[in-house]
């Protein structure tokens, strides 16, 4: 059963792993640790400086192109067509290097945040950390390529696999860093919890294969639709780099397995859900599995079965020892009266309808005579000692 314990995660690192973590102690020295002589003496700018000084370069250079369409339209040396066509791919050029800029100061200040704070997933492709890594030490720089489009080119070194090249037109492809997400556990643990419960935190009242009404969280079955329901919005929250997290930090797969499973979109599994790829549907389940594991079902009385069991059990107790109880429906209490008397104990009992419906009062003849003429009922003087009994008390009794 998974448990999802980020130490034990830790302890189960592949070889893999090993080498991204070495790698990035090595450009977390390169970036953090430096003296603070090296601080108050530095050979080259940082590498944020170098970056936006490759923008400005690219901007004059843009100018200058703008500038020159310029000279040549008042020269008579372009047509107006042309000259139109040739500006309006200069302002495209003016907005992708403005969108270059923007994006990758924004993605490479996170990376370096969540490289200094120790929070970089295992689930980063490695190509993409790696061309973060080239920008920062200035090794991808931006560029117009011969046709004049922005454009960020050189090569990057994977921690495993070697040097590649970088060529990004689109400022979209700009890698963006994707942090370790907390242990799954703290989110599901909860949820799995409050499986079959009602609002007031109870097991759902249902009708058992004896007719008897039970309190009960019911199968871990019953609830697969629900939970495919819960998952699939956990994963949506999550998004791609969280799922991804999960499967390189919780999971511990390898990176070739989490690069197959994240392109292989559009991915419908053997019960028929789809799927945005094939990551969702392993991290699903994973998560499915877990939960099934930690369910556990809640199942007792229903306090009205209770109740009724106690009634039938007081009125089979009662026509045994030949003591008449109300046979009304409804939940009942009943009392009885002991008393000491000459000619030994003499019971009375009376039956309390908890509802509020009264019940005849049931009289026991001691054998007295009646005088005749009086109302009133002659009973021959003897102390009394006189104790209650409830239907509890009358079970316990005879049982």
């Amino acid at each position: 059963m998974q448990q999802y314990n980020p130490r034990e995660a830790a302890q189960k690192n592949g070889p893999e792993q090993q080498i991204i973590r070495a790698a990035r102690n090595v450009e977390y020295d390169r970036q953090f640790k430096r003296s603070a002589e090296d601080k108050l003496n530095q050979e080259n700018p940082t590498p944020q400086g170098v970056f936006r000084i490759q923008s400005q370069a690219i901007a004059r250079e843009i100018v200058a192109n703008a500038s020159n369409l310029v000279d040549k339209k008042k020269k008579g040396e372009i047509s107006n067509a042309n000259f139109a066509a040739e500006m309006a791919s200069v302002d495209q050029m003016v907005d992708n290097l403005g969108q270059f800029t923007t994006i990758v100061e924004k993605n490479l200040g996170a990376y370096n945040n969540a490289l200094k704070n120790g929070t970089l997933s295992f689930g980063m492709d490695q190509h993409d950390e790696a061309v973060l890594q080239a920008i920062d030490k200035g090794e991808v720089k931006l560029a117009l390529d011969k046709d004049g489009r922005v454009r960020m080119e050189g090569k990057a070194k994977h921690s495993s696999k070697g040097d590649f090249d970088v060529n990004i037109y689109d400022f979209v492809n700009v890698p963006l860093p994707i942090n370790r997400i907390k242990p799954i556990n703290t989110l599901v643990d909860p949820y799995v919890k409050g499986l079959g419960l009602d609002s007031n935190g109870m097991p759902i009242s249902r009708v058992d294969e004896n007719g008897q009404l039970v309190l009960d969280t019911g199968d871990y079955g019953e609830h697969q639709q629900e939970v495919l329901g819960f998952t699939k919005e956990a994963l949506e929250k999550v998004g791609p780099q969280g799922i991804r997290s999960f499967l390189g930090d919780h999971l511990n797969l390898p990176q070739e397995e989490i690069k197959a499973l994240s392109e292989n979109i559009n991915y419908t599994d053997d019960n028929g859900t789809e799927w945005e790829n094939e990551a969702q549907a392993k991290a699903y389940n994973n998560l499915n599995e877990y939960i099934g594991s930690k369910y556990q079902r809640q199942r007792k009385p229903h306090p009205n079965t209770i109740a009724l069991n106690a009634q039938n059990q007081a009125a089979q107790i009662a026509a045994e020892k030949n003591v008449q109880l109300s046979q009304d429906q409804g939940i009942q209490e009943q009392q009885t009266e002991v008393m000491q008397t000459p000619q030994g104990e003499v019971a009375e009992t009376t039956t309390e309808d908890v509802l509020g419906i009264p019940k005849p009062e049931l009289k026991i003849n001691l054998g007295e005579p009646i005088i005749e003429g009086s109302t009133e009922e002659v009973v021959e003087e003897t102390p009394l000692k006189m104790k209650k009994l409830s239907v509890k008390d009358l079970i316990k009794k005879y049982s």
